[in-house]
């Protein structure tokens, strides 16, 4: 018996000894982990461009009523400053970018600059002016207040910037008019002398800055193309993501987000990049739309801005339909 008993003991000191050595080799291995891990979020994520923002849901007029989980709604400004440095001015581009995870689908739904709507403090303003007067706090406040949306994130990019966003995606194709080449390429002479014009209409792969210059036509026709024309570009640059290898992903990531001023941080990135990994189509939308604001007039109003005049409160139902499917 004294002998069973001392080879149970010495069965069990072997035992131990192998167990032992196994736990820090387990942790080693967590350690190199977690270490490729951190690289992996400092390459993607080293040059965010993250700034403050409030998370007040009262600063930024957000109604407790609206909202999906399963929806994220994300202001996006375009401004034209001329100034590359400065994300400052006026917003000319105004899009609710909309990622609805569960339906797997990308929805642009681009505001008309011209919008005359309230603007807290302001009065009845053009609604590009919010971001002028009180940066993307206030321009998202105008929009979930007059839309009665639930915006609490934002991107914003300089034009010059849209230029750097195409060639990290080595240009977008498009199918041009030959007037909107005419413009487009007076626009590559007066804000890019030396740079290569864009060379005959239909289907045209665009370069960053032929790209710029077109999504920045004003008189050729109405606000309401130059909107559409954006919508193009971005639309484009989608259309090149999900058809690029998922090994190009991390690359481009850390160089899109260089590029913008974001709201957004890691955490948010990370769990609306599942869309991207599953799939996802695109939807494009405008208000005010003819088809659909019917009592939409333009012109010149009494302070001497041409402006944009429809009912707010039914656009505002006819967004919450493109976005949530109400009703």
């Amino acid at each position: 018996m004294d002998l069973l008993k001392s080879r149970s003991f010495h069965n069990q000191k072997n035992r131990e000894k192998a167990v032992l050595p196994t736990f820090p080799r387990f942790l080693i291995v967590v350690l190199v982990l977690c270490a490729a891990a951190f690289g992996v979020m400092v390459y993607l994520f080293g040059g965010m461009n993250t700034v403050d923002f409030t998370e007040s849901e009262s600063d930024l007029g957000v109604e407790e009523t609206v909202g999906d989980s399963d929806i994220t709604n994300i202001a996006l400004f375009g401004v034209d400053t001329r100034d590359y440095s400065k994300d400052t001015g006026l917003s000319d581009a105004i899009i609710v970018l909309t990622v609805d995870e569960k339906n797997g689908v990308i929805k642009m739904t681009s505001i008309l600059r011209d919008s005359k709507v309230p603007i807290e403090g302001h009065g009845e303003k053009k609604i590009n002016h919010a971001y002028a007067y009180g940066g993307p706090t206030l321009a998202v406040k105008t929009l979930n207040q007059n839309f009665h949306l639930d915006i609490k994130e934002y991107v914003t990019v300089n034009f010059s910037q849209l230029a750097d966003i195409v060639d990290a995606v080595d240009g977008v194709t498009l199918e041009l008019t030959p007037a909107e080449v005419s413009s487009a390429n007076e626009m590559v002479r007066e804000y890019f002398p030396g740079d290569p014009l864009i060379q005959g209409s239909g289907e045209v792969t665009l370069t960053g800055t032929q790209a710029l210059s077109y999504s920045r036509i004003r008189h050729l026709d109405s606000d309401n193309m130059r909107a559409s024309r954006q919508q193009n570009v971005l639309n484009a640059v989608f259309e090149k993501i999900k058809n690029m290898p998922k090994s190009e992903y991390p690359a481009l990531i850390r160089e899109f987000l260089s590029i913008v001023e974001t709201s957004l941080d890691t955490s948010d990135l990370l769990s609306l990049s599942s869309i991207a990994v599953k799939g996802f189509t695109i939807e494009n939308y405008t208000i005010p739309d003819a088809a659909y604001e019917t009592d939409l007039w333009g012109g010149i109003d009494s302070t001497g801005a041409w402006v944009w005049e429809y009912d707010i409160e039914n656009a505002a139902d006819r967004l919450h339909r493109i976005i949530y499917g109400d009703e």
